[in-house]
């Protein structure tokens, strides 16, 4: 009564084609010995069993000239599935290969060198199972495609259904986040007070200049801040401050300055004191003259403020 296969997983069919495609690949570049290494190691009952396996096994073997060996593999790829057609041609080219007389040695040259030819190319591993078989018995006969073949079909079709699903998460994940920043930008926007979406951030600007002069807050600017930190509390987010200067004649026109940074602390103690947030929850800089926002000198006396959501 032949034996039967062990059901194999789908994680382990996957496992398979890895190890018999490096066996392979040695095998195809003349290292036999190597490939006997990969299949004798894998201990894995799963894999040291699979009928790919024991087929890829015996063709090694017997281009190693060790027919004993070989025969024993097909045997029990046999045990497996008793019709198997690369099993029971792989041994009758070895039992062709040790019969006597003139016939005999022409079939076992003939023999020789098609099994020969057929583990090089290890045929039955990169197209489907191919049945080998003398000129006189006609044709090569082409079973069914093996495990090897629907494994790796399988792990293509995986692979392309997994990238599909991190490109749907990526879009939706994108999608949840323009939504959460659009959002955002809408509760943020008061009189005075205006909000954009700039990417992944909300970019607030202030419709009047904050500071009567150098880094003194006017009433009106102090209000507009105040707002805007009420607006803030209890929000997981990241807010940036950047001061700004207009450019004046005699002054530098880049680089950033001192009375734009102070402009930035200020802001960030007033946003601080309304929102509840540690100052240290604020990131100041100086933005550079070429970034104000604002033609004119009145109204770039003033912060713009970057708020990231988490």
């Amino acid at each position: 009564m032949s034996a039967s296969p062990t059901p194999v997983r789908r994680a382990d069919e996957l496992r398979v084609v890895l190890l018999v495609s490096r066996a392979r690949a040695a095998a195809r570049s003349g290292d036999l010995d190597g490939a006997l290494r990969l299949l004798d190691e894998a201990d894995d009952p799963a894999l040291a069993g699979h009928r790919d396996v024991l087929d890829l096994l015996a063709r090694v073997h017997a281009q190693r000239g060790e027919p004993a060996r070989a025969a024993e593999y097909w045997r029990r790829v046999q045990e497996q599935q008793p019709r198997d057609p690369a099993a029971s041609a792989g041994l009758a080219r070895l039992d062709r290969l040790g019969r006597r007389g003139p016939r005999a040695a022409l079939a076992r040259h003939r023999a020789g060198t098609a099994l020969a030819a057929a583990v090089c190319a290890v045929a039955a591993i990169t197209a489907g199972t191919v049945v080998l078989t003398d000129d006189a018995d006609g044709p090569p006969e082409r079973s069914a495609p093996s495990l090897t073949d629907r494994a790796e079909r399988l792990a293509q079709r995986l692979d392309a259904e997994h990238r599909a699903r991190q490109e749907q998460e990526r879009a939706r994940a994108s999608a949840r986040r323009a939504d959460a920043v659009a959002a955002l930008a809408r509760e943020l926007r008061a009189p005075g007070v205006d909000a954009a979406v700039r990417g992944d951030a909300v970019e607030v600007t202030f419709t009047d200049g904050l500071f009567a002069e150098a880094d003194r807050l006017t009433p009106v600017g102090a209000d507009r801040l105040a707002v805007l930190g009420g607006r803030l509390a209890g929000r997981q987010a990241d807010v940036e401050i950047l001061g700004h200067t207009a450019a004046v004649p005699g002054a530098p026109d880049s680089g950033g300055s001192v009375l734009a940074l102070w402009r930035a602390l200020v802001a960030a103690r007033e946003l601080s004191a309304a929102s509840g947030r540690p100052l240290t929850a604020f990131t100041t800089a100086s933005a550079d003259q070429r970034d104000a926002p604002y033609p004119g000198l009145a109204r770039n006396r003033t912060v713009t403020v970057l708020v990231t959501p988490d």
